[in-house]
């Protein structure tokens, strides 16, 4: 920007010396050189004369201050440019003043305004020079206070550390006065236990005696206490196992209840199927009455039949009654079949109930013999805890009697005889001495024992006061520690004391060297007076530089415009990017929904597995059931073969008979009756043992399918068996027509043979 600046003004300073050659004459250009000469010899004299006061000025002023490296690199470096700039003048202006160059007006221009450029930098840099003086004056108060900070803290931590030392001496002389009266007083101690010690070991030897005593009766407690803790565990384990057994009781009992509640619902229940037996049973017994009625009717419908076709002059009304007969006894038929359907669904329902009654009979049968054994065995227990805690009391009972039997022996003499002899009075006697020498031995040992209490007190006081002592001796050695570590922070203090002496000796070192630089940058200012030669070389490399620049001005605007394309395109795939992150987010985000959806499957799942599992108990249950179900079924099947061979049998005979007499009038007209075909139930197979559910599933299914297949069966025999019926009864009809067409004709042929009366009776 700077290069920029001088350049727009080189160019307008060229404009206006151009234009005024042109309104000024060659005589006029003459003066104004020698003006100029005369102004531009005297304006160097001004910066020259700036330069040199300003040194002094600084020479004045830096003595005691101190700068930062940054600073005085860029004042170095400003001042550089300064004096390179002033050299170039100066070596102008002589060759001007010496008149070895002549330099035309436009040149003696541009000098002019560069000089005036140099004047205002040169300006700058002596605002510059003042504002760093006053910093470094206010740097040197701000050196000064913290010299006088530090001298004060330095002064005050001189008294503090006089004083703590004042205090731990006397602490120390205090510590060892305590420490003298302590080991005064140990020896002390010390003499008073041997004493001590000499007493308690001429008491231990009579004590030792009184001890070997004691421990053959302590050894005795010890025996009966030790019987007397068994029996107290044994007693304690009776106790819990009775209260076990209570416990147990009470849970039998509940059982018991509830187990009589549930015998009495099952009571209920069975008597309430026992009556719905009772009304199957009735009403299977008026089904039979029913069923045993209409064959009665069919037998009466078919004597009728018969008569009717025995008789060969029928009359309309005859044929009609034999329709309704026909008609009712395919209505009775229908009912026939109904009720039959009824009454296997009532006995397959009487022995599913008679099945069930039964299990729950043997089932709360097993269950009450378990509970009557179960009460059994706890009766059995409770006799034997009762007998043994019988014994446990004798045994008790006899421990404390022999245990007050032996006390008593040992405390109380032993009783004198009827007439005692003299040598049993004087054992009597010797007996009391040793008593009263035991007593009096006893007085002596309680007495030593307490006066060992009393010395195992001052012993343990002692031990207090030697362990205070130790204490002591180790809050002495902990605070000489501390002294130490006072000390050594002392010593630290110090060091960083004459640290911060050494830094302001270098402090002041390094003022030193800037006069030395402020110095030196004043004989460098005269120099810039000969830089300034070597700047118009630099002018004319600048505007070389200035054409490379423009170009590469041009060259940089079409990178800038590729690089902004470039940017866009980048922006658009950031675009691009944001919209697949996004289309990824959504994507992520349906796929954390389908996780907890499987999340959430797999625990139905997981749940559907329980229950399968749970299934395949209730399975295996249900099986056996089936299993029973099945055997029953057999049975059923067994005896439902059995009804329909008798049903098929008497089928058989009716038709039969129907044949028997309706064939005679069928063969002489050439009519033949259909075949009657018999069919049976087939046997059902049930095998005794499946190898899984499916298998019985699969044979239960087969079995009802055949049983509905036989069922079926049997309906379409007995639809064949009415068409038969109703074939015959056309057949009868159709021969009565003939045989009245017969008649007819043969009585319109011989009207004159045949008598009236024979006439009047057909």
């Amino acid at each position: 920007m700077a290069d920029d600046s001088r350049q727009n003004k080189l160019a307008a300073a060229k404009k206006k010396l151009k234009e005024y050659q042109q309104k000024n004459s060659p005589v006029s250009t003459a003066g104004a050189k020698k003006k100029r000469r005369g102004k531009e010899a005297s304006r160097p004299e001004t910066p020259v004369s700036d330069g040199v006061q300003s040194p002094e000025n600084i020479d004045d002023t830096d003595h005691n201050t101190v700068l930062d490296e940054n600073r005085s690199l860029s004042t170095t470096e400003s001042l550089r440019k300064i004096s390179e700039q002033l050299n170039g003048m100066v070596s102008q202006t002589t060759t001007y003043i010496n008149g070895e160059n002549i330099m035309p007006s436009t040149d003696m221009k541009e000098i002019a305004a560069r000089y005036q450029e140099l004047a205002i930098a040169f300006d700058s840099s002596n605002l510059t020079n003042k504002q760093l003086n006053a910093e470094i004056e206010e740097l040197k108060q701000q050196n000064q206070e913290v010299v006088n900070e530090l001298e004060k803290e330095k002064k005050g931590f001189e008294q503090r550390f006089a004083k703590e030392q004042a205090t731990l001496r006397e602490q120390l002389q205090v510590h060892i006065q305590t420490i003298g009266i302590l080991v005064s007083e140990k020896s002390e101690l010390q003499t008073a236990l041997g004493h001590t010690q000499q007493a308690a070991r001429q008491k231990a030897g009579e004590a030792e005696d009184l001890a070997t005593r004691l421990q053959s009766s302590r050894q005795r407690v010890s025996e009966v206490e030790y019987t007397l803790s068994s029996l107290s565990v044994q007693q304690k384990q009776t106790e819990k196992h009775n209260k076990e057994l209570a416990k147990e009781r009470d849970n039998l009992k509940l059982e018991m209840y509830k187990q009589s509640k549930t015998n009495e619902e099952l009571k209920q229940q069975t008597s309430e199927l026992s009556e719905k037996l009772h009304s199957l049973i009735s009403e299977n017994s008026a089904m039979k009455l029913d069923v045993e009625d209409l064959h009665k009717k069919l037998e009466m419908a078919e004597l009728v039949i018969q008569q009717f076709s025995s008789q060969p002059g029928i009359s309309d009304a005859t044929t009609q009654q034999l329709q309704a007969s026909l008609e009712e006894r395919a209505n009775l038929e229908s009912q026939i079949a109904q009720l039959s359907e009824s009454l296997q669904k009532l006995q397959a329902e009487r022995d599913q109930y008679l099945l069930r009654l039964k299990e729950e009979g043997n089932i709360w049968q097993q269950r009450v013999e378990l509970l009557s054994e179960q009460v059994r065995t706890l009766m059995g227990e409770k006799e034997l805890s009762e007998t043994r805690i019988g014994e446990l009391e004798m045994n008790l009972s006899e421990l404390l009697s022999s245990q007050s039997e032996v006390k008593a022996q040992e405390t109380q003499p032993i009783p004198a005889t009827l007439g005692p002899s003299p040598t049993e009075v004087h054992l009597q006697e010797l007996l009391a001495r040793l008593e009263k020498e035991k007593e009096e031995l006893l007085d002596r040992w309680q007495t030593q024992v307490r006066d060992n209490g009393q010395l195992s007190q001052l012993n343990q006081e002692q031990e207090e006061r030697l362990q205070e002592l130790e204490k002591a001796l180790q809050r002495y050695s902990e605070e000489a520690v501390d002294k130490q570590q006072i000390l050594e922070n002392m010593q630290n203090d110090k060091a960083t004391i004459s640290r911060a002496l050494t830094q302001n000796r270098e402090l002041k070192e390094q003022l030193a060297e800037l006069q030395n630089g402020f110095v030196k940058l004043t004989n460098e200012n005269m120099e810039i007076t000969n830089a300034l030669q070597s700047e118009q070389h630099v002018k004319k490399q600048l505007a070389k530089k200035l054409g490379e620049l423009q170009e590469k001005l041009v060259d940089f605007k079409e990178k800038m415009a590729q690089k902004t394309h470039e940017a866009q395109e980048f922006q658009d795939q950031r675009d691009q990017y944001l919209a697949h992150l996004q289309q990824y987010t959504a994507a992520y985000q349906l796929l954390t929904v389908e996780k907890e959806e499987l999340h959430k499957k797999y625990l139905l799942q997981t749940q559907l597995m329980d229950r399968l599992q749970h299934e395949e108990v209730q399975g295996k249950v249900n099986a056996e059931m089936h299993f029973k179900e099945l055997q029953k079924a057999k049975k059923t099947l067994e005896s439902f073969s059995k009804e329909n061979k008798e049903l098929q049998a008497q089928v058989t005979q009716l038709m039969a008979e129907l044949d028997e007499r309706m064939l005679p009038r069928a063969q002489g007209d050439g009519v033949e009756a259909a075949g009657f075909v018999d069919s049976r139930a087939s046997q059902l197979s049930i095998p005794e043992d499946f190898e899984s559910k499916e298998e019985m599933v699969a044979f239960l299914t087969s079995a009802v399918s055949q049983a509905e297949g036989e069922r079926e069966d049997i309906r379409h025999q007995l639809m064949e068996k009415k068409r038969q019926c109703r074939e015959l009864l056309q057949q009868i009809a159709s021969l009565k027509k003939e045989q009245q067409l017969q008649l007819t004709s043969t009585g319109g042929s011989d009207a004159d043979s045949v008598p009236g009366e024979v006439h009047e009776a057909l």
